[in-house]
């Protein structure tokens, strides 16, 4: 059933909302990049590492972690 406002205009309550709800935003970020680097990543970039004969840190975010891995496969 669609409600009408003062100006008689009909709106469908099942309309989905134009803006965010309840805070919600979406920035487009990863929502776990302030997280320790996963297991996957620290293989890999201690893989990586190695192979370059670069220091390891393992105290990376998941965001650091992704940043320092694409720099050491562009090398």
């Amino acid at each position: 059933m669609a409600d009408r406002d003062d100006k008689g205009t009909k709106h469908d309550p099942m309309d989905v909302a134009s803006f965010p709800v309840a805070g919600a935003v979406e920035t487009g970020e990863n929502p776990h990049g302030n997280e320790p680097m996963t297991d996957k990543q620290a293989a890999e970039l201690r893989e990586l590492c190695e192979k370059h004969d670069e220091p390891m840190d393992g105290n990376l975010t998941q965001d650091q972690a992704d940043a320092r891995i694409e720099a050491l496969k562009s090398m």
